[in-house]
């Protein structure tokens, strides 16, 4: 049995094949905004229509577009994809394509677990207007 069990967790697909989909998803974006001299943290949820594609482009490099029709499309063309036996993380710059119309430059990482297909995406943008710094928009799905 004990067996059976370790064959059961090592897989011989690579890990770009393990997460490849699409995602149905819940989006929050944690920003700053200014008040006197203090810059405050806040969040915002949206959850609908939010999306997450993950296209193969090799064995261990994936193409992400995280999209909100409220916020923006958030896409890497090449991130590096990590097998970690349970679940795969990936991770490179791309770009935001805000729903103001501009384009920001975002480091995005994420990671799905292969079983439960649980997801999680973060876009983060440091130079954000009026942003204290701080403009994360995130992606997770909800498992049952």
């Amino acid at each position: 049995m004990l067996l059976a069990l370790t064959l059961a967790s090592c897989s011989s697909e690579p890990p770009a094949d393990q997460i490849v989909g699409s995602y149905n998803c819940e989006a929050r974006l944690y920003t700053r905004y200014k008040k006197g001299d203090q810059w405050r943290d806040t969040s915002y949820v949206s959850k609908q229509n939010n999306t997450v594609v993950i296209t193969k482009v090799d064995d261990n490099t994936v193409a992400v577009k995280a999209s909100s029709k409220k916020w923006g499309d958030a896409v890497v063309e090449k991130a590096s994809c990590s097998d970690y036996n349970y679940e795969a993380s990936f991770g490179g710059t791309g770009t935001l394509a805000a729903s103001g119309g501009h384009n920001y430059d975002a480091d995005i990482s994420g990671t799905v677990s292969y079983d439960s297909r649980a997801l999680s995406v973060s876009a983060r943008v440091t130079n954000y207007p009026n942003s204290g710094g701080k403009y994360i928009l995130s992606f997770t799905n909800v498992v049952n």
